[in-house]
């Protein structure tokens, strides 16, 4: 929040503004033995509208915005969000009381609460959709009887009510506008740790943004929880948050205030990089200063050389500029980070504005245009977060550049998405996914490598059930390592997935566009889904509850998935709605393949994984997947027997794991490696039994190193691997963990009384995929 917003908000725009709101933050802090350790829940609620009470502006935005920070890992918040129509009284009682009065607790519950709020007699309420003249919604009263019962599971209780203030929008009769004093005096009650944070004192007005972008406290309070008000531990507590936001709106326009007793340190987020440097003096400000001015004024006549003209900036003014600019960029950062402060110097975050509108200026590039990174051939494509562009390096080589959108580099949270988005490609080294260099801020965004193909959604229309399943298994296992790095997709989709096909007609699918992995929020979900029917392949929970922790979990891309095999089998988007509807074209469709049981195990597959309760679909990629291998064993097979001769029994497991020409094999074993490249399987054929029952010993050996965070030594990572695999497989399931003796990591898995029929193979394949993503999942 900057001083010169503030003016121009209150000079300005001085009739859009609405007298609106007063933040109020109340704390209990007691030790509980029902607590779950490291679960926090929120109840955020925002109204802009009402059925009897007049409207607000920036309410429903606030909401939003506060449930996209406490989305972040440093927060993990699972957040029920409730909006305009939503919020009626009974909705968020419900809400609360589910979380408040339940046995499971957990470190923190947070209710959150933007509109109108008023007095009525001696009670002060919270002013809720279905609100009416002589009954305003939740009293204080109750609030608290809720809020004392939730202290008795949660560590931290913290209630933040942005509410009308003195003066504010309107006042039914018999009523009057909530005050900070009616918030302290009717919660005292609540426990013997109480605080009250607010926006501003009880004789000023919270100011509203104009054209509805939000109240300037909540500004402040959102930039704060991104990691404006990490303190030198790296976390976000709620003292270090009132001490930025303090800082953050000048005191002559509103003034925030914070009261109570805290019984310990709030901490409301955690794992931020800490606050760096030192308390700068007016000298060294001023010599900081002074340089950040030169550097601006020079690069801003470097521009008016450079770019002025289209054909020297084609030439060669764009190349120079951003060279330079990424080195001012760099400065900026640097300095920013050893001298935290100066953030909060107003002449310093103007000068980082106009060091913004450069970066801007950088982003619209054209076909024939010189880069740093080499000359643009061709515009690719664009989405949510930026256009792609098609280069040629100094080294001749095509690449890819994706360039953030230049007018939202203001805009922190989708900043901070785009950056996670090139990071998690950046980390997760597997030879189908698009491979990623050079992060560059002059312009923002980065380069990747140019996969020479097209998108899937250009190759429907393929009634080979043999390739189609081959597709989606070989999509399962890319995913499947992203998953085993911490990372969820979020956006899957034929648009992110790139078909290259080689001279022998074989397909292989590269995955992109990882900007929604990680932190998904309604915002961006609505921005980035809401063209071409796209929308359709992500799961309920991401539109409906976007910051619940369940939409972050596995099962949203093994709904993505459920719905791509769709796409695959039919050629046609499936309906985000009707499932029912889905199942019978599905049906239909699969009614002309070579096996019906094929069919019906995927019939069965698309059914739970496209359930709406995220409980009920598959779990993992790799539960998910296993049906797959079965119904493309049964297809192999289709027109002869279920059984398998023991001399074939190796190449069908080569095959059916790691896919065409991608093993090597002999009449007893097949030498293979995972999909990234990081574990070598041996399969061997130890002895065939009575009955045809055979005895199957399955080598896995770290090629490299697995790195694996939290441990200190590799002795104790081993055990832990060894832990995870003795509990995917128990001793009732016929398979045995024998230790290897590699330096890096080995494991031998001896299955007993396996049948040499397409059952038995499946068998084989599950345990492979069950112990690959045990090793390599950290």
């Amino acid at each position: 929040m900057t001083h010169d917003m503030v003016k121009d908000v209150t000079n300005r725009y001085w009739y859009t503004i609405v007298p609106r709101r007063t933040l109020c933050t109340h704390t209990q802090l007691r030790p509980t033995s029902h607590r779950r350790v490291n679960m926090n829940r929120a109840v955020i609620v925002g109204l802009d509208h009402y059925v009897s009470a007049p409207a607000l502006q920036g309410c429903e935005q606030d909401a939003k915005d506060m449930a996209t920070c406490l989305s972040f890992d440093q927060y993990d918040f699972d957040s029920k969000i409730l909006l305009n129509g939503q919020a009626t009284r009974s909705k968020i009682l419900q809400s609360l009381s589910e979380i408040a009065y339940s046995e499971a607790g957990g470190e923190i519950l947070l209710f959150y609460f933007a509109g109108h709020g008023q007095v009525l007699g001696q009670a002060g309420h919270l002013v809720t959709y279905d609100s009416q003249p002589f009954d305003p919604g939740i009293s204080l009263s109750h609030l608290a009887q809720i809020m004392e019962s939730a202290s008795l599971r949660f560590r931290h209780v913290v209630s933040i009510l942005d509410c009308c203030h003195a003066g504010a929008a309107f006042t039914w009769t018999g009523s009057r506008p909530l005050q900070s004093g009616d918030i302290e005096r009717e919660v005292l009650t609540v426990n013997e740790s109480r605080c009250v944070l607010a926006a501003c004192r009880p004789e000023q007005v919270a100011l509203e943004l104009p054209e509805g972008a939000g109240g300037v406290f909540t500004r402040a309070l959102t930039e704060g929880l991104l990691d404006a008000a990490v303190n030198w531990d790296g976390e976000v507590t709620l003292l270090s948050l009132f001490e930025y936001i303090s800082e953050a709106i000048p005191k002559e326009f509103q003034t925030p205030v914070f009261k109570g007793d805290i019984a310990g340190t709030v901490v409301l987020g955690k794992g931020f990089t800490p606050r760096q440097g030192r308390q700068i003096d007016r000298g060294e400000l001023l010599q900081t200063l002074a340089k950040a001015h030169h550097l601006v004024d020079q690069y801003h006549h470097l521009q008016l050389r450079e770019l002025s003209e289209r054909n020297i900036r084609l030439r060669q003014g764009s190349k120079i500029c951003s060279a330079e600019l990424e080195s001012i960029v760099g400065w900026f950062d640097e300095t920013e980070r050893s001298l935290a402060d100066l953030r909060r110097n107003q002449d310093w975050v103007n000068l980082t504005g106009r060091v913004r509108e450069f970066r801007k200026n950088l982003a619209d590039l054209s076909p024939g245009e010189e880069t740093r990174y080499g000359r643009v051939l061709r515009h690719l494509g664009h989405g949510g977060y930026g256009h792609v562009w098609e280069i040629e390096g100094a080294d001749g080589k095509l690449y890819a550049m994706k360039l953030f959108h230049g007018n939202e580099l203001d805009d922190e949270v989708k900043v901070q998405r785009f950056t996670n988005g090139y990071h998690n490609m950046r980390k997760l080294q597997h030879p189908r996914i698009v491979r990623v260099h050079s992060l560059m801020h002059a312009p923002f965004g980065f380069v990747m490598d140019a996969i020479p193909g097209e998108n899937l959604r250009s190759h429907i229309g393929n009634d080979n059930p043999e390739l189609i399943l081959r597709l989606m298994i070989d999509i399962c296992e890319t995913v499947q390592h992203a998953h085993s790095q911490k990372v969820k997709h979020r956006d899957i989709k034929p648009e992110n997935i790139i078909i290259v096909r080689s001279d022998d007609d074989r397909f292989t699918p590269y995955l992109t566009d990882f900007d929604l992995a990680y932190h998904e929020t309604n915002r961006t979900v609505t921005t980035n889904i809401g063209v071409g029917g796209v929308i359709n392949y992500a799961a309920p929970e991401q539109l409906f509850e976007p910051n619940a922790k369940h939409s972050r979990s596995e099962t949203v891309d093994v709904f993505s998935l459920a719905q791509l095999m769709y796409f695959l089998v039919t050629g046609r988007d499936p309906s985000g709605e009707n499932f029912d509807r889905n199942k019978q074209i599905l049906t239909r469709e699969l009614g002309s393949w070579i096996d019906d049981r094929a069919a019906a195990i995927l019939i069965d597959l698309y059914t739970r994984s496209t359930s709406k309760t995220p409980a009920e679909r598959p779990q993992s990629v790799v539960e998910f997947v296993t049906p797959l291998r079965n119904a493309e064993s049964l297809i192999h097979i289709a027109s002869g027997s279920d059984q398998i001769d023991e001399d074939d029994l190796c190449r069908r497991v080569g095959h059916a794991y790691a896919g065409l020409k991608q093993y090597t094999c002999t009449e007893d074993n097949c030498r293979m490696t995972s999909p990234s490249g990081q574990i070598e399987i041996i399969v061997r054929l130890k002895d065939v039994r009575v009955n045809r029952m055979a005895v199957i010993e399955i080598e896995f050996s770290v090629i490299d190193k697995i790195p694996v965070p939290g441990f200190k030594t590799g002795k104790s990572a081993r055990e832990s691997i060894n832990m995870r695999l003795d509990k995917i497989f128990p001793r009732s399931s016929n398979v045995r963990r024998h230790p290897g003796n590699k330096g890096a990591y080995q494991v031998f898995m001896i299955m007993e009384k396996v049948p040499l029929d397409v059952k038995g193979l499946a068998r084989i394949t599950e345990v492979i995929s069950k112990t690959v993503a045990g090793i390599e999942q950290w």
